[in-house]
């Protein structure tokens, strides 16, 4: 297969997020082949390191800039709302402007193929004049759930952009099939890859009597929910710890419950890490409680260091990753009194823990870096020098 160009087209290439985290890992392995790897962000944060190595090319549209939403233009003239009116104007003008700046982008092609794979939907508003050049394969993805979708303005987007694109990935079977049930000729499925898969003894992970978890310190991901599982059970497992990676805005709240049930001993919030591979090893069991999910990479990053996971039934993806009393437990969103008993469950059975980590472990070969790289290259080679439709 000779070099490629591979274009990702992301919002902001520097925040942290899963998407950018995928982005990064396949943008290494991409260019460890040989291929020519660029990135396309629509907006940047000041200041702020990304995932992305420095020799990646990083093409920024706009240094300061939110898209307001599209307004109607006759309504507001005739309500005199001359402000809206004028900031829509300037907004189609800027639309129009970094249009053609893409476009000239893309110019420098000439006439060899590229594939741009748009990791979210918001930067399709500014890849239009190109949906109709032969050589430009635009792969659209969405890392979250048809009802995440749904709950926000990007279900929209999906449904206007989306359709028109030589693929459309969805990272799990039921999300595929929702949109083929809608009328989309254009699906494929596609899973994160993990950055690292390491085997580890079952009894060592068993041995370290430590619960680990990690995500944004945000409401949605109901750390409290954990914290207070966490507390019921406290008391019948006195050696186990639980440790929360990652920052956001709850942490105050979320350190005020720890205090409250008097288990700042036992409970640690330990911030964002720079090597979660670590943190992971450290741990013995992975407990995901959150609300809304794609398909979640900290559930497949534990499974992929043999780290049994409980869940809470957030997402589809969740069922394509834990194979239920197999591999790991799911809950339902917010059952504080089952995600107790389920914590109790796998620390105190040995024999339990020691055959879920190894299925776990098992399981997460299909997220494998290089088993995920040779998908995205099977995928190049079927749409390579096709046309749209």
């Amino acid at each position: 297969m000779g070099n490629k160009n591979i274009v990702f087209l992301l919002n902001e290439y520097n925040n942290h997020g899963g998407a950018q985290r995928v982005a990064s890992i396949l943008t290494e392995d991409f260019m460890a082949d040989g291929h020519r790897v660029s990135i396309l962000s629509v907006n940047e944060q000041k200041n702020v390191p990304s995932y992305f190595k420095e020799e990646v090319p990083v093409i920024v549209l706009h240094t300061n800039y939110r898209a307001p939403q599209a307004i109607e233009i006759s309504s507001n003239l005739k309500n005199l709302k001359f402000v809206k009116v004028a900031k829509e104007l300037k907004r189609r003008y800027m639309l129009k402007k970094k249009r053609k700046e893409v476009e000239r982008f893309f110019e420098g092609y000439g006439d060899e193929e590229v594939y741009v794979i748009a990791i979210q939907v918001y930067g399709m508003q500014w890849m239009r004049p190109l949906f109709y050049k032969q050589n430009i394969k635009i792969i659209g993805q969405s890392h979250e759930s048809v009802v995440a979708a749904r709950a926000s303005k990007r279900y929209k987007r999906i449904l206007t952009y989306y359709r028109q694109v030589s693929k459309f990935l969805l990272l799990t079977q039921k999300d595929a099939e929702h949109f083929q049930e809608i009328g989309f000729t254009n699906i494929g499925i596609m899973y994160n890859p993990s950055p690292f898969r390491r085997a580890n003894s079952p009894k060592d992970l068993y041995k370290n009597k430590r619960i680990i978890s990690s995500g944004r310190l945000i409401e949605d991901k109901g750390f409290d929910v954990l914290i207070e599982a966490f507390a019921k059970v406290a008391s019948e497992l006195p050696n186990w710890t639980l440790h929360i990676y990652g920052d956001g805005p709850a942490e105050k709240s979320l350190r005020n419950l720890i205090q409250i049930f008097g288990l700042d001993k036992r409970i640690f919030l330990e911030g964002q890490t720079e090597d979660i591979q670590t943190a992971i090893e450290g741990g013995s069991f992975f407990v995901l409680p959150s609300k809304a999910e794609g398909l979640p990479m900290s559930l497949i990053e534990a499974q992929s260091c043999g780290l049994p996971c409980i869940s809470t039934d957030c997402a589809p993806g969740i069922r394509e990753i834990i194979d239920e009393y197999r591999n790991g437990l799911i809950i339902p969103v917010d059952d504080i009194h089952l995600l107790a008993r389920h914590i109790k469950r796998v620390a105190q059975n040995p024999e339990l823990f020691y055959s879920f980590s190894k299925e776990a472990y098992d399981n997460s070969l299909k997220f494998d870096r290089q088993v995920i790289k040779k998908k995205w290259y099977q995928l190049f080679e079927e749409l390579g020098g096709k046309r749209y439709g």
